[in-house]
Protein backbone atom coordinates (compact mmCIF):
# COMPACT_ATOMS: atom_id res chain seq x y z
CA UNK A 1 0.00 0.00 0.00
CA UNK A 2 1.41 3.35 -0.97
CA UNK A 3 1.49 6.31 1.25
CA UNK A 4 -1.12 8.40 -0.53
CA UNK A 5 -3.15 5.12 -0.29
CA UNK A 6 -2.99 4.92 3.28
CA UNK A 7 -3.94 8.33 4.02
CA UNK A 8 -6.61 8.06 2.36
CA UNK A 9 -7.78 4.69 3.95
CA UNK A 10 -6.98 7.03 6.89
CA UNK A 11 -9.91 9.29 5.93
CA UNK A 12 -7.62 11.50 4.14
CA UNK A 13 -5.62 12.21 7.08
CA UNK A 14 -1.49 12.99 6.48
CA UNK A 15 -0.25 9.66 8.08
CA UNK A 16 3.65 11.53 8.70
CA UNK A 17 3.34 11.72 12.46
CA UNK A 18 0.98 9.06 13.39
CA UNK A 19 2.13 7.39 15.59
CA UNK A 20 3.96 3.57 14.26
CA UNK A 21 1.75 1.67 16.37
CA UNK A 22 -1.31 3.42 14.98
CA UNK A 23 0.41 3.13 11.30
CA UNK A 24 0.98 -0.45 11.89
CA UNK A 25 -2.91 -0.45 12.83
CA UNK A 26 -3.81 1.02 9.76
CA UNK A 27 -1.66 -1.32 7.47
CA UNK A 28 -3.05 -4.71 9.50
CA UNK A 29 -6.69 -3.47 8.73
CA UNK A 30 -6.00 -2.90 5.12
CA UNK A 31 -8.69 -1.37 3.39
CA UNK A 32 -10.78 -1.40 6.12
CA UNK A 33 -11.01 2.54 6.44
CA UNK A 34 -14.92 2.31 7.88
CA UNK A 35 -13.17 0.92 11.25
CA UNK A 36 -14.25 2.84 13.89
CA UNK A 37 -10.86 1.94 15.81
CA UNK A 38 -8.71 3.12 13.44
CA UNK A 39 -10.87 6.75 12.81
CA UNK A 40 -10.28 6.86 16.54
CA UNK A 41 -6.46 5.99 16.52
CA UNK A 42 -6.24 8.43 13.54
CA UNK A 43 -8.11 11.36 14.44
CA UNK A 44 -7.26 11.46 18.05
CA UNK A 45 -3.51 11.14 18.37
CA UNK A 46 -1.72 14.33 18.96
CA UNK A 47 2.12 15.36 17.64
CA UNK A 48 4.42 12.86 19.84
CA UNK A 49 1.41 10.76 21.01
CA UNK A 50 2.17 6.55 20.98
CA UNK A 51 -0.16 4.01 20.83
CA UNK A 52 0.65 1.52 23.74
CA UNK A 53 -2.27 -0.49 23.84
CA UNK A 54 -5.83 -1.22 22.48
CA UNK A 55 -8.45 -3.51 23.73
CA UNK A 56 -12.16 -3.83 23.06
CA UNK A 57 -14.34 -3.91 26.07
CA UNK A 58 -17.67 -5.11 27.24
CA UNK A 59 -21.05 -3.66 25.43
CA UNK A 60 -22.64 -1.03 27.26
CA UNK A 61 -25.84 -0.94 30.02
CA UNK A 62 -29.36 -2.07 29.03
CA UNK A 63 -29.94 1.70 27.44
CA UNK A 64 -28.58 0.22 23.80
CA UNK A 65 -25.48 -1.71 22.70
CA UNK A 66 -22.22 0.12 22.46
CA UNK A 67 -19.03 0.05 20.93
CA UNK A 68 -16.11 0.57 23.58
CA UNK A 69 -12.41 0.65 23.34
CA UNK A 70 -9.74 1.20 25.46
CA UNK A 71 -6.58 3.19 24.52
CA UNK A 72 -3.37 3.60 26.24
CA UNK A 73 -1.53 6.31 25.01
CA UNK A 74 2.34 7.53 25.78
CA UNK A 75 1.64 11.18 25.28
CA UNK A 76 4.03 13.63 23.79
CA UNK A 77 5.56 14.64 27.62
CA UNK A 78 6.72 10.81 27.66
CA UNK A 79 3.97 10.29 29.84
CA UNK A 80 1.00 7.65 29.86
CA UNK A 81 -2.73 7.90 29.51
CA UNK A 82 -6.14 5.84 29.66
CA UNK A 83 -8.65 6.81 27.16
CA UNK A 84 -11.76 5.21 26.55
CA UNK A 85 -13.81 5.73 23.57
CA UNK A 86 -17.70 4.48 23.19
CA UNK A 87 -20.38 5.30 20.82
CA UNK A 88 -23.03 3.36 18.69
CA UNK A 89 -22.59 2.32 15.09
CA UNK A 90 -19.35 4.13 13.37
CA UNK A 91 -18.74 6.67 15.73
CA UNK A 92 -16.44 6.51 18.68
CA UNK A 93 -16.51 9.55 20.76
CA UNK A 94 -14.38 10.35 23.94
CA UNK A 95 -15.77 9.07 27.15
CA UNK A 96 -13.13 8.69 29.77
CA UNK A 97 -10.20 9.75 30.52
CA UNK A 98 -6.92 9.38 33.36
CA UNK A 99 -4.13 9.97 33.78
CA UNK A 100 -1.84 8.50 36.49
CA UNK A 101 2.08 7.66 37.80
CA UNK A 102 4.63 7.85 35.26
CA UNK A 103 4.74 4.68 33.52
CA UNK A 104 1.59 2.40 32.34
CA UNK A 105 2.30 -1.45 33.73
CA UNK A 106 -0.99 -3.44 32.60
CA UNK A 107 -4.72 -3.68 32.05
CA UNK A 108 -7.16 -6.11 32.89
CA UNK A 109 -11.20 -6.84 32.69
CA UNK A 110 -12.70 -8.36 35.50
CA UNK A 111 -15.63 -8.55 37.74
CA UNK A 112 -14.36 -6.91 40.91
CA UNK A 113 -17.97 -6.09 42.42
CA UNK A 114 -20.11 -8.81 41.67
CA UNK A 115 -22.66 -7.01 39.24
CA UNK A 116 -22.10 -9.13 36.37
CA UNK A 117 -20.05 -6.45 34.80
CA UNK A 118 -16.41 -6.03 33.92
CA UNK A 119 -14.43 -3.39 36.01
CA UNK A 120 -11.50 -1.61 34.16
CA UNK A 121 -8.23 -2.76 36.43
CA UNK A 122 -5.86 -0.21 35.38
CA UNK A 123 -1.94 -0.80 37.27
CA UNK A 124 0.93 2.54 36.71
CA UNK A 125 4.07 3.03 38.15
CA UNK A 126 4.95 6.34 39.89
CA UNK A 127 7.97 6.73 41.41
CA UNK A 128 8.67 3.40 43.40
CA UNK A 129 5.24 3.27 44.38
CA UNK A 130 2.40 0.79 42.43
CA UNK A 131 -0.78 1.94 41.51
CA UNK A 132 -4.33 0.56 41.10
CA UNK A 133 -6.91 2.26 39.56
CA UNK A 134 -10.26 0.97 39.04
CA UNK A 135 -12.84 2.22 36.51
CA UNK A 136 -16.54 1.12 36.26
CA UNK A 137 -19.53 2.13 34.17
CA UNK A 138 -22.65 3.71 35.92
CA UNK A 139 -26.23 2.14 34.80
CA UNK A 140 -26.75 6.07 32.88
CA UNK A 141 -23.32 5.08 30.55
CA UNK A 142 -20.82 7.16 32.62
CA UNK A 143 -17.66 6.19 33.63
CA UNK A 144 -15.42 6.70 36.75
CA UNK A 145 -12.56 5.94 39.22
CA UNK A 146 -14.23 3.51 41.64
CA UNK A 147 -11.08 2.79 43.92
CA UNK A 148 -7.68 3.85 43.78
CA UNK A 149 -4.93 3.24 46.06
CA UNK A 150 -1.23 2.89 45.81
CA UNK A 151 1.83 1.09 47.96
CA UNK A 152 5.20 -0.94 47.39
CA UNK A 153 3.39 -3.69 46.18
CA UNK A 154 -0.15 -4.51 44.93
CA UNK A 155 -1.73 -8.13 44.91
CA UNK A 156 -5.36 -9.31 43.88
CA UNK A 157 -6.12 -12.27 45.57
CA UNK A 158 -9.41 -13.80 46.00
CA UNK A 159 -11.55 -14.49 49.21
CA UNK A 160 -12.76 -17.73 50.00
CA UNK A 161 -16.36 -17.29 48.78
CA UNK A 162 -14.51 -15.93 45.40
CA UNK A 163 -14.91 -12.38 45.86
CA UNK A 164 -11.91 -10.20 44.60
CA UNK A 165 -9.76 -8.20 46.76
CA UNK A 166 -6.95 -6.24 46.56
CA UNK A 167 -3.49 -6.30 49.07
CA UNK A 168 -2.05 -2.84 49.22
CA UNK A 169 1.49 -3.37 51.17
CA UNK A 170 3.04 -0.58 51.62
CA UNK A 171 5.43 1.31 54.29
CA UNK A 172 4.36 1.97 57.80
CA UNK A 173 7.07 4.29 58.89
CA UNK A 174 6.96 2.76 62.58
CA UNK A 175 10.46 1.75 62.78
CA UNK A 176 12.49 3.44 65.10
CA UNK A 177 16.04 5.47 64.83
CA UNK A 178 18.51 2.68 62.94
CA UNK A 179 16.01 -0.28 61.95
CA UNK A 180 14.63 -1.88 58.77
CA UNK A 181 11.62 -0.33 57.16
CA UNK A 182 8.76 -1.54 58.69
CA UNK A 183 5.89 -2.84 56.12
CA UNK A 184 1.85 -4.07 56.19
CA UNK A 185 -0.66 -5.15 54.14
CA UNK A 186 -4.33 -3.52 54.22
CA UNK A 187 -6.74 -5.60 52.51
CA UNK A 188 -9.57 -4.07 50.54
CA UNK A 189 -12.64 -5.45 49.32
CA UNK A 190 -15.99 -4.72 47.83
CA UNK A 191 -18.91 -3.98 50.42
CA UNK A 192 -22.15 -3.33 47.75
CA UNK A 193 -21.28 0.24 47.99
CA UNK A 194 -17.37 0.64 47.79
CA UNK A 195 -14.17 -1.00 48.37
CA UNK A 196 -13.64 -0.95 52.01
CA UNK A 197 -10.39 -2.04 54.41
CA UNK A 198 -11.29 -5.40 55.33
CA UNK A 199 -9.89 -7.27 58.90
CA UNK A 200 -7.78 -10.25 58.32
Amino acid sequence: MTVAELALAAGRRAVRGVAPAALLLTLACGQRSDDPVLRVMTAALGKGDRVILVRALDSGPATGPREAIAAIVRRGDGRPELRLYEGNGRDLAPAFTTQQGDRFRNLTLEDVTGDGRPEILAFWEGGQLEILQVIARADNGSWATLFQNAGQEIERRYAPGGAVEFWITGRTYEEGPGQPPVYASVVYGWNGKGFAERRR
